[in-house]
């Protein structure tokens, strides 16, 4: 299981206004923190990014890379944006994301066959759907759009979406998650990765609660099959609950210090 750290965000306020004014030290501080609590990708996420996003995209990008050597996920809607992000990495990064709209698959969807970069697909297209079947109907058109393009299973990220507990339809969207993430290995030969906004789970409830809402779920998606989470690195019993899935996986050497808060 990897974490994706969700916390370079443009929605907070203080790192939105650090980026709006070019202000490195905050986000570089946050780039450490969750560099050093574990993080194995770090997110930065523009939004929109409508107004200067290239050059802000880059800024942003380089600021990063001189705090952390983590790989970055890019997570933005603009694809001029997602472009010049992508040319100021040290390395490929993850690219956060394409979905089955027309505007994804022609902007997004190509420039991870240009780069060579991992890109996360989202099981939507006008609509989330809410039962299993659609949403694994679109994970394949997702799937075979990317290999049409040259980028294997390897390098593609699955999102079957996940939606606050608390609306109408919220319940039913956990389970279906959980079984779109059951049935990848018979529907791709070769596996595909899979992620998922964890902190959408939570989004509504309140504040004190939300870590306890999304440590609860994160381990069901693990024993389903998910390889990782764009989650919140600055929580330690977050962090630590990751530590434990990949010990009691065998995908890391267990160690004391893994059942400790740090």
């Amino acid at each position: 299981m990897k974490a994706i750290a969700e916390n370079i965000n443009v929605m907070s306020k203080s790192i939105g206004e650090a980026m709006q004014n070019r202000v490195a030290e905050p986000i570089q501080q946050l780039a450490k923190e969750c560099t050093e609590a574990g993080a194995h990708l770090l997110d930065i996420n523009l939004g929109p990014a409508r107004k200067g996003g290239p050059e802000l995209m880059e800024w942003v990008v380089q600021t990063v890379q001189e705090a952390s050597d983590l790989q970055l996920c890019l997570d933005t809607s603009n694809h001029e944006a997602m472009e010049a992000g992508i040319k100021a990495c040290n390395q490929p990064p993850l690219l956060n994301s394409f979905s089955a709209q027309p505007d994804k698959m022609e902007n997004i969807l190509p420039l991870a066959a240009k780069y060579d970069c991992e890109i996360i697909g989202l099981t939507m297209s006008t609509h989330i759907p809410i039962d299993a079947d659609e949403r694994i109907a679109i994970a394949y058109e997702l799937v075979a759009a990317a290999n049409a393009l040259g980028i294997p299973n390897s390098r593609i990220w699955i999102d079957p979406i996940v939606l606050p507990i608390g609306v109408e339809v919220g319940q039913a969207h956990a389970v279906a998650v959980q079984s779109v993430l059951k049935s990848f290995p018979e529907l791709f030969e070769e596996p595909v990765q899979s992620t998922c906004g964890l902190s959408n789970t939570s989004n509504g409830a309140p504040d004190e609660l939300r870590g306890a809402i999304e440590r609860a779920y994160l381990p069901m998606l693990a024993a389903c099959g998910m390889t990782s989470s764009i989650c919140n690195a600055k929580d330690p019993e977050m962090m630590r609950t990751i530590r434990l899935i990949n010990a009691l996986t065998n995908e890391s050497l267990y160690s004391v210090s893994d059942a400790e808060l740090k």
